[in-house]
């Protein structure tokens, strides 16, 4: 994970989101022409058909992958509204791949249309406040979502060790071609003091990472950061934290920030359950 490097401003760390309020808006688009890369910085490979609650966000059915989602219900997939930055990423969603392994095609995974894109209500492209959005698919997917974090917060402190997962370049040498299979790197998150410290942020997220050579940038953006199961039973992982970019890509000292999925969690179960307006 590790090429785009995004700008610092006292306000906009991570990422700059096009979108300033919550919307809701019908997919039809198309494909466009994309001239920068991005990638997972230090990742090893994630084994084939594990992890199957990743999803690629792509313009079209057998294209690349643009960013990153986590399945969290049959027929929701959670992403970052920076996916959406038209300066970043001058794509136009209308498919996801779910439980793919590859980046592109369609010979594993579910290839399933979006029919909806909703941001959070509270969602400040200024602030980086809530910067979570959630789409949902126009058929459901057979494969089983992801836990969310706990709405108290407790899945995680600061110090402990979280799995970021995408499609992103490998090398941060100019413009490398992204991974063609699906990449892990595992991520100490930072105590909300440290964090703030770094970047100012809310308490809406968060950051993890910081080594040299390994974190998030672009592709990776909209994908799961997770606590893994003690177990090897997967179905224990838990879904905390949404990928929003990073200052510079595998750079030490510069860890990625990430959406908390606690600080949303009541909002993310109205929508899942169908009781949300927004």
């Amino acid at each position: 994970y590790c090429s785009l490097l995004l700008t610092l401003s006292s306000m906009k760390v991570f990422s700059a989101a096009l979108f300033a309020s919550a919307t809701l808006t019908c997919v039809t688009c198309e494909a466009t022409t994309h001239d920068e890369r991005k990638l997972i910085a230090g990742g090893e490979i994630v084994p084939a058909g594990t992890k199957t609650y990743n999803v690629g966000l792509r313009s079209t059915k057998g294209g690349d992958n643009f960013c990153g989602g986590t399945l969290i219900s049959p027929t929701h997939v959670l992403t970052s509204p920076e996916c959406f930055n038209k300066t970043n990423f001058p794509y136009k969603l209308r498919w996801v791949s779910v439980g793919s392994h590859d980046n592109g095609g369609e010979e594993d995974g579910e290839q399933i249309k979006v029919k909806f894109v909703t941001n959070h209500p509270e969602f400040d492209s200024n602030t980086q406040q809530y910067e979570l959005t959630v789409l949902e698919l126009a058929t459901a997917s057979s494969f089983k979502p992801v836990k969310l974090a706990k709405a108290d917060g407790s899945d995680f402190k600061g110090g402990e060790w979280a799995t970021s997962m995408g499609w992103g370049v490998t090398k941060d040498e100019g413009f490398a071609p992204p991974s063609v299979e699906l990449l892990r790197v595992d991520l100490q998150i930072w105590t909300d003091k440290k964090c703030f410290e770094k970047y100012s942020v809310g308490d809406t997220t968060f950051c993890a990472g910081g080594l040299k050579n390994a974190g998030i940038c672009g592709i990776d953006n909209g994908g799961p950061l997770i606590i893994e199961s003690e177990t090897t039973d997967e179905s224990g992982d838990v879904l905390v934290g949404v990928a929003m970019g990073a200052d510079g890509c595998g750079i030490e000292g510069n860890p990625g920030g990430f959406a908390r999925v606690s600080s949303a969690r009541d909002w993310l179960d109205d929508i899942i359950s169908g009781e949300s307006t927004d």
